[in-house]
């Protein structure tokens, strides 16, 4: 059981960890040793936003692929409860020093009953967007983003029933970058030649896609803001638009770059908040430099 564990935690830092590396992992322990103290030393302003420490195994579950090849051992939810269990043992030790024991137990429950969940197949759900962009379909499979709902409502709970409510623009911040990701992905330069419409209207369809999709994302986020009265705040969802529309102009610009245009992309959206939105008045030269280099693809 201990050389299971071993690799499970190895494959869980997998991108910060090379095999043998004890350089690597007596620096990740160290970080845990930080993170405690941190914590502790700040548990009155951690204490509303405590279960959020906790919130990285649900999503690292909810997205792991080995599942099937641990249930070939018996004890498979001991082994899974026990990593998840170290993975969030210093916040449990701030925790028992603050002798929050019924939340360590209900977290304790929690991870249990999240161990014994069927797993559920994603791939089969019939996603309502439209297929201009296709990599709406393959993102949201590929990434498995709708599991990012759940904290999207979680965030929204917990900023009503703490009254923050930079926790729900928080949340409209991470529905606007899963609009983005679809637009991180290209077609093929075939695909954009073969397109029966010329340069600005496959532009304009591919906005269209990306409004009419996002909706599709907004609408349970409505809902649930609905349901807990806040109705003020559903306004402030058109800001979610601006960065997935932006994306689309950058997809375009830096049609053969796709590092350029994460780092561009970063810094536009950096300065827009910076500089209270001025930046947007760039926008018309950059739809003219994205029709022009869609020109050029059709013509390459």
């Amino acid at each position: 059981m201990r050389t299971i564990l071993q690799y499970l935690l190895l494959v869980r830092f997998r991108k910060l960890v090379s095999k043998n590396d004890t350089i690597a992992i007596f620096l990740i322990v160290f970080f845990y040793f930080i993170a405690i103290f941190l914590v502790y030393e700040n548990s009155e302003s951690f204490r509303k936003y405590i279960l959020f420490l906790f919130l990285d195994i649900i999503v690292y579950h909810l997205q792991r692929s080995d599942i099937e090849f641990l249930k070939t051992r018996k004890d498979y939810k001991l082994l899974l409860f026990t990593e998840y269990f170290i993975y969030s043992l210093p916040f449990y030790f701030v925790l028992l020093f603050k002798k929050e024991f019924i939340l360590i137990i209900s977290i304790l429950l929690f991870k249990i009953v999240l161990i014994s969940l069927p797993k559920f197949n994603l791939k089969i759900i019939p996603y309502p967007f439209q297929t201009f962009n296709i990599f709406w379909h393959i993102s949201f499979r590929k990434y498995r983003l709708v599991y990012l709902f759940l904290i999207l409502v979680f965030l929204i709970f917990v900023a009503v029933k703490y009254k923050n409510e930079n926790l729900i623009f928080i949340s409209y911040l991470i529905l606007s970058l899963i609009a983005c990701i679809p637009s991180f992905e290209r077609e093929k330069i075939s695909e954009i030649k073969l397109n029966p419409f010329e340069a600005r209207k496959y532009l304009l369809n591919q906005f269209k896609n990306s409004v009419i999709n996002t909706i599709y994302l907004l609408i349970p986020v409505v809902i649930v803001l609905c349901f807990f009265l806040q109705f003020e705040k559903i306004v402030f969802l058109l800001f979610v638009f601006i960065p997935p529309l932006i994306n689309v102009l950058l997809r375009y610009i830096y049609f053969n770059n796709s590092y350029l245009q994460q780092i561009v992309f970063v810094l536009f959206i950096a300065l827009i908040i910076l500089l209270y939105g001025i930046p947007l008045l760039t926008i018309p030269l950059w739809y003219k430099k994205a029709i022009k280099t869609l020109n050029d693809l059709k013509l390459c």
